[in-house]
């Protein structure tokens, strides 16, 4: 099953405004692809970025594996 949490980050904004940042032009023909691919990182991203924490939870100082 496959469910996309709702985003609401407009992110075909927010790759044009950070090519501009970056002074890197995007091709108009390959732009959907780009935005495509960030609306992909997002949603991957979310498990992470919706983790419950505590106010008590510290973070490391360095990784161990």
């Amino acid at each position: 099953m496959d469910v996309k949490p709702a985003n609401p980050v407009d992110l075909a904004a927010y790759v044009e405004a950070m090519a501009q940042v970056l002074d890197l032009t995007i091709p108009d023909e390959i732009k959907p692809g780009v935005v495509a691919n960030m609306e992909h990182i997002w949603a991957i991203a979310q498990p992470v970025l919706t983790f419950p924490l505590t106010d008590t939870v510290e973070s490391a100082a360095t990784f161990e594996p």
